[in-house]
């Protein structure tokens, strides 16, 4: 004799699921401080709307032929609060998804010259 299909037990509409646990991006924005504590000032704000009207486009799009506008003037090495190197840095014209994306992504394994070089790379096209 053949089974029934299984049912499965829903909990009722507006039942908690758990708790929903804090995303760790949060945790650790509040530990830094505002984009204003960080070095982000007017003078910040100038300087990245001229770079991006020299750079209208997403640099690492462009070197895989795609057209996106660049909406982040990005530090390419992280400066994490050092007011020197916050200025004295190269930079780079990049959209959201890459900021966002692979740069992140980099950021969290490489570091000095190995990032340079992982920049540079991103910018000719050049499969990582």
């Amino acid at each position: 004799m053949a089974k029934e299909p299984a049912q499965h037990a829903r909990k009722p509409i507006g039942a908690q699921h758990g708790t929903p646990k804090p995303r760790k991006h949060m945790a650790s924005d509040k530990r830094r401080g505002s984009a204003r504590e960080r070095g982000y000032s007017a003078a910040w704000d100038k300087f990245s709307r001229a770079f991006r009207q020299l750079n209208p486009l997403c640099e690492y799009c462009q070197a895989k032929g795609r057209t996106q506008p660049a909406t982040v003037t990005d530090h390419d090495l992280p400066h994490e609060g050092d007011t020197e190197l916050f200025w004295d840095n190269t930079f780079t014209a990049l959209c959201s998804p890459c900021h966002n994306g692979p740069k992140a992504s980099a950021e969290a394994r490489l570091t000095g010259d190995a990032l340079l070089a992982w920049v540079a790379k991103q910018k000719v096209g050049v499969a990582t």
